[in-house]
């Protein structure tokens, strides 16, 4: 890329060879075996640069522009390949659109996914879900590094309850798969993963400090340091942020987070790497009450109510204590959620991986890892505040999880048409939850544990030069489940007998072709998924303190079965314009064939449930159908101009109603029509303007009534988002190009739109400007 620089060719994160280029920026790939390699330099500018290439026949056979070469990778299933022969539908959103977007937190940066459905309720460290091609919170999986993170102890076991806590500390990429991915990844991935990739340490010292402030009470400082030694044999990351938002939406609350991630790498030898990456979260959250209706109801919950909130004078004279009945309600039927001053959650989790990769031949390549995860949330609700609130002292409830994993797999490359990967993998899982209040008169606490063992393969075949793409992958887990413990009254589940659940078997294929002369590529992908239950879902209860004497209600069944589905997905990508336009068009269908489900229960239940105390009990079911299609423009009319924009249309039904008696199929949360857009204008080298937009359809979404008394839910039509942030970066050099100084600013929701997110208030019309040095 430039001439006398320093180049390494890493191969799954070790070096296969290092030197220099000459004086016209040649760098020679002789006796480099067939594969996809990241390419390693530093710019112009002093930029640790890594760029991905293609060695075919000895030559690196991608196309060199300017001082960046073309080509990007996907990583599925620790097989690398460029994003021109992946089968399967995959987003990638790297760390320069990071920057010009100025996000810092990850559920904003995947607003723009196309089929992805991004909702937070309340603002910045409150509740975010994120639900895929028209499926539940649960059913995408999220990876750091490409290793599993979920909450162990959440009621679906999956990662929704620390979404919110996933800030943009120092990340190098975000990778998407959209499709199902159990056959990859796992539990949790029926409908998709996103991948939360951490940059690899750099030859040289590098660092960053920002600051940023802005309305809702924004105050965030960010800092990192990289520092690698020349010979490629040591390097770390370092990096730490503070986002704090003292107002918040209703200037009462008060949310804020510190994360903390490292990375260090080490190669000891020449054909081998081990990384060490550890990730820490402390969060901080105030909490407002859930939205609940006013007004008259419908005789039946089956009839569909137009949104219309409560005037915010009115909400806050309810804030202040005005009881409803002698609020001015016009024309308004729901409550939006309001201030609750003694309600709040404090959020941690601890994430370490070790990770060894040691090349044996070649074309046969080892890589083991082990991950800890230990999550825990504390829920705390006071006296204070509308609506039910505890009687004499606050309710402190507490969820701690914890997740080992270890796993080993292998690399095969037997020829140049055929890549196999194969391994093994164990994983242990740990849920306790404690219940008490202030002065610790009442208590109770659970304990329970379930493991499993994994075998799984997956084949990638090559054909027609690379052109044709043949994928397929199998997964075969089996669980053992753990007897839970108890403390406190009449525990339950005493004297059930608990059975290991049935092996979950998954398989993934996809095929691709790719027609060179057109630029066009054709692909489809299958495969089922599974969900293991998670163990709230089993062993899940509340501790009744109204019953005499207090004692466990049980919610959960130990003997549910694993959810599973089936899904398909077919596309065609088209480019253009010597690949400065990219058009992509996807039909997805997806079916929950069985699922976990939540409600009454028919009597007697051997688990000893009672409807009217809990409401029911979790349960499998049958689930629903989701189909839809999506649209995609990736357009560069010219090296200074980007241009991504996305339509989805989802038709998502369920086949029992999600609201008992309401009669209503549609799934609920999901809009049938979403668009996203995001273009951004570089005016030279220092100056770039981004525009991102996201407007949705209407959607339904319920309410729970406690203001009528009649306890039950209402199902209500939101009108959607039409949310656009506008952000502008300039950069001033310094020092001979050795410090960089950057100013950016952000105006969010441009055009000041008021929407709810199901009935929870969003933000107006805000600013924010943030100043930084990187070295």
């Amino acid at each position: 890329p430039l001439a006398n620089v320093e180049i390494k060719l890493e191969k799954d994160s070790v070096v296969i060879k290092e030197g220099s280029t000459d004086e016209k920026g040649n760098f020679f790939l002789d006796d480099v075996p067939d594969g996809v390699y990241s390419f390693v330099y530093t710019d112009e500018n002093g930029n640790a640069v890594r760029e991905i290439i293609e060695v075919k026949n000895g030559r690196n056979i991608n196309r060199v522009s300017g001082n960046r070469i073309s080509e990007l990778v996907t990583i599925s299933a620790d097989t690398n390949q460029t994003v021109e022969e992946v089968s399967k539908s995959v987003n990638l959103i790297e760390a320069q659109e990071l920057r010009e977007r100025a996000d810092f937190a990850l559920v904003e940066t995947l607003r723009i996914i196309p089929g992805f459905r991004v909702q937070q309720l309340g603002g910045f460290g409150r509740t975010a879900t994120i639900k895929t091609r028209g499926l539940r919170n649960q059913d995408t999986a999220v990876l750091i590094d490409g290793i599993r993170f979920r909450d162990a102890s959440s009621i679906t076991g999956d990662a929704s309850a620390f979404l919110s806590d996933f800030t943009l500390t120092s990340v190098s990429r975000i990778e998407v798969l959209r499709g199902s991915g159990s056959s990859l990844y796992g539990t949790n991935a029926i409908g998709g993963a996103v991948d939360f990739q951490t940059p690899k340490p750099q030859t040289g010292f590098h660092g960053q400090l920002s600051g940023a402030f802005g309305g809702l009470g924004l105050k965030r400082i960010r800092g990192n340091v990289s520092n690698g030694i020349k010979d490629g044999k040591f390097g770390f990351n370092l990096g730490v942020s503070r986002t704090i938002y003292s107002e918040g939406i209703d200037e009462d609350d008060d949310a804020h987070n510190t994360n903390f991630q490292s990375r260090i790498e080490y190669n000891p030898f020449e054909k081998t790497n081990i990384s060490a990456r550890f990730f820490v979260s402390d969060a901080f959250v105030k909490l407002n009450s859930n939205p609940d209706t006013i007004g008259n109801l419908p005789t039946t919950n089956a009839t569909i109510i137009n949104a219309v909130p409560l005037s915010r004078s009115e909400l806050k004279r309810y804030e202040n204590g005005t009881p409803s009945s002698q609020l001015n309600v016009g024309n308004g039927n729901f409550i939006p959620d309001a201030n609750d001053p003694d309600a709040f959650q404090k959020s941690q989790f601890f994430n370490g991986q070790l990770v060894l990769t040691q090349i044996l031949k070649s074309n046969l390549v080892f890589q083991g890892f082990y991950s800890g995860l230990k999550t825990n949330r504390k829920n705390t609700n006071g006296v204070l505040g509308i609506g039910f609130q505890p009687f004499g002292s606050a309710e402190n409830s507490v969820f701690d999880g914890q997740i080992h994993t270890f796993n080993g797999h292998f690399n095969w490359t037997p020829n140049r048409s055929n890549e196999i990967t194969f391994g093994y993998e164990f994983e242990r899982e740990k849920f306790g939850n404690e219940g008490f209040t202030s002065n610790v008169t009442d208590s109770f606490t659970t304990h329970a544990g379930q493991s499993s063992n994994t075998l799984y393969v997956q084949d990638l075949l090559k054909f027609f030069d690379n052109r044709l793409q043949i994928a397929g992958g199998f997964r075969a887990q089996f669980f053992n489940l753990e007897n839970p413990t108890f403390s406190g009254t009449n525990p339950p589940y005493q004297n059930v007998r608990l059975e290991n659940p049935p092996s979950a078997y998954t398989f993934d294929g996809a095929t691709s072709y790719y027609f060179a002369k057109t630029g066009t590529k054709i692909r489809a992908h299958v495969g089922n998924g599974y969900r293991v239950p998670s163990l709230y879902e089993r062993f899940g209860t509340f501790y009744a303190t109204f019953l005499t004497p207090n004692r466990f209600v049980p919610l959960g069944a130990p003997d549910l079965k694993p959810e599973r589905s089936i899904a398909f997905d077919g596309g065609v990508d088209q480019t253009l314009f010597d690949n400065r336009a990219k058009l992509s068009a996807v039909y997805f269908y997806t079916r929950l064939t069985d699922t976990i489900g939540y409600g009454t229960l028919p009597q007697p239940d051997p688990f000893g449930r009672i409807n009217s105390l809990s409401g029911g009990g979790y349960f499998n079911t049958k689930g629903g159908i989701s189909r839809g299609a999506e649209f995609s423009a990736d357009v560069k009319p010219s090296d200074s101009t980007s241009v991504f924009a996305s339509y989805t249309f989802t038709n998502s039904d369920q086949r029992t109603p999600q609201v008992s008696g309401s009669r209503i199929l549609q799934t609920l949360g999901i809009p049938v029509h979403q668009f996203t857009l995001v273009a951004t204008q570089r005016l030279g080298k220092r100056f770039s303007v981004n525009f991102d937009f996201l407007a949705t359809s209407n959607y339904l979404a319920p309410i729970f009534d406690t203001n009528n008394f009649t306890f039950r839910s209402y199902v209500y039509r939101f009108n959607g988002a039409r949310k656009g942030d506008l952000t502008a970066r300039y950069e001033i050099p310094a020092y001979q190009e050795k410090l960089r100084f950057v100013v950016f600013g952000t105006i969010e929701n441009v055009f000041d739109y008021d929407y709810y997110e199901n009935g929870f208030r969003t933000f107006g019309r805000i600013g924010r400007i943030g100043f930084g040095v990187n070295f």
